[in-house]
This record gives C-alpha cells, structure tokens and sequence, in this order.
C-alpha cells in the first residue's frame, strides 16, 4: 500500500468502549490497541469516540471554569498578558481536583501510552485550555502564518516515541470553532516547518467527548474560533519514565492527598523516582524508614 496514500486519507474515528476497558478480554483490548496503532504510524492522528460522557464534559467544563474564577494572582496576569487570540489555561491539573486524577488514570489511555513508552511511562503534563469567541491560531495566509504550528517532542527519532499527547474534546469541534489542523506525512519525513507549510494542510473535527491521539512527529496546530462560544479541551501528555516531568507533582501535593493515592497514580505522577530534598521527606519514597512519616505509616 502507498505509505503517501496512506498519511493524506481522512484520519478514522474509532469506537472504542473505553468505559468498559478493564473487563474486556486481552484478546480484545489488543484488536483495539493495534487499530490505533495503525492510524497513528499511517496517518499520524486518531479520534476515539466517546472516551468520555456528555456529563463527563460538561463536569470538566465547570471544574476549569472554577479554576478560572478562582486563579490565584499569578494566573490572572497570565491571562491578561496571553490575550484572547491564546486564550486562557489552567495548568497542574491533577492537583485541583480529583476528577482530574482520575482522567490522568484512564485506563485505556494509561495502556496504550505504557505500550508506545514502556512500563515506567508517566505523565508529563496535564492542563485545560479555553479558546474563547474570536481566539485561536490564525488561519494560513495571515500575517502570522507560523504560529500555533508544533510538533510534541523536539528530539526527532525514527520509531522512537519519547512522548505522547492525548486530548479530550469538551464540546463538539469543528472547522467553525478551531478544529486541530495538520499537515499531513509530516510525522514520516521530518521536514521543517517552512518546508511544511508549503502543503495544504488538513482538519480533524470531532465530537463532544472524543479523545485525540497524535503522533508525536505530527505538525499540527489549533485553528480560530469563529463561533461565539468557548472551545475547551484537556490535554494530558504522558513521556518516557526518565525525562523530566512538567511538573513536581509530589512536591506540589500535601501528605493527606499524597496518602489517597492508588499505585497507579503513583507511578503516573512521578513518586516512584522522586529524590527527596532532605530527611523530612525521606519516608515518602522508602517504606522501611516509614518513622519519619509526620502523619502515620504508609499503606
């Protein structure tokens, strides 16, 4: 088959049952694991269908909407000085609320990324992002044709993902409201960005409560919003166990909420290599020196 066909087809919407993903059977689970990995090498972008609720939606919105009316100073300049045109984020997701865990935690999504980046994978990032009426990237052939435009790692290695990036759609998306835009092949030939921008590039609308896969090697980039309502997403960035994580999520979280924990959250958020800054933080890592915890053995 022509690999060029192949990476300029319309990218497929996959109807994975995601809320059902721990009962179904191995046998199952990896029919679908491999049809995502198709999309991504041959087109470098896939839509899952459905990953969350209408309800699941429209409770994010209001969790980001709350961190918005409730930023701390540092924020609100941030904001101020970020303008309508990059609208508004709310950063550090998982340690705002609980619900934010559990979507870092999903288990579909914590499976494929362990089997594109390993066993040790984690969570680089997890942030909201609000495209309000009027904002959004500039379409091409504007004074500004180069901005928006990124691919997710900088290091390009063939057949080497060190990071991928996964979104959750909080509203229906479209060409009207600042559907992701790529350009298509880019994540086979590694060609720069002015060389890039020469091809035509393509949309990826999708529905309230998809999820979105990209190849990490993709150039892509967000699109205006035309409309007179916001476009919120959830990005969640999941990398290799030893790079550098956009946070210190233990050092952000108090002893209470770090003792909620499951494993997997632990793992995802970085406590499993973590060095500690001195003694008094020594028990949060080593188990048989657990007379240093202030509060009380760990589980």
């Amino acid at each position: 088959m022509n690999k060029t066909t192949d990476a300029h087809r319309d990218p497929k919407r996959l109807e994975i049952p995601v809320a059902e993903w721990t009962r179904l059977p191995d046998g199952k689970k990896e029919e679908f694991l491999a049809q995502v990995d198709r999309e991504i090498e041959e087109v470098g972008i896939v839509s899952v269908g459905g990953a969350l609720s209408s309800a699941q939606c429209d409770q994010y919105v209001r969790l980001l909407q709350h961190e918005l009316d409730h930023a701390t100073q540092i924020e609100r300049v941030m904001h101020e000085r970020r303008g309508q045109r990059d609208g508004w984020k709310v950063y550090n997701l998982p340690t705002r609320h609980a619900d934010f865990l559990e979507l870092v935690a999903m288990p579909f999504t914590v499976e494929y990324m362990r089997r594109r980046l390993g066993p040790t994978m984690e969570l680089h990032s997890s942030e909201g992002a609000i495209t309000p009426p009027g904002g959004g990237n500039p379409p091409p052939g504007t004074s500004d044709p180069h901005s928006g435009w990124h691919v997710d790692v900088v290091e390009r290695i063939p057949n080497y993902f060190p990071g991928i990036i996964s979104i959750y759609y909080l509203c229906d998306t479209s060409t009207e409201n600042g559907a992701t835009r790529y350009i298509p092949g880019t994540h086979k030939n590694f060609i720069s960005l002015e060389e890039a921008l020469k091809c035509e590039p393509k949309y990826c609308p999708v529905k309230k409560g998809d999820m979105v896969i990209f190849n990490p090697y993709l150039w892509h980039a967000g699109s205006p919003n035309r409309t007179d309502k916001i476009r919120p997403v959830i990005i969640n960035y999941y990398q290799r166990g030893f790079m550098k994580q956009g946070f210190d999520y233990p050092g952000t979280m108090s002893v209470a909420e770090r003792k909620r924990l499951t494993p997997e959250l632990r793992q995802l958020l970085g406590f499993n290599r973590r060095v500690p800054r001195d003694v008094s933080e020594i028990y949060l890592l080593r188990k048989e020196l657990a007379e240093f915890d202030p509060v009380g053995k760990l589980d």
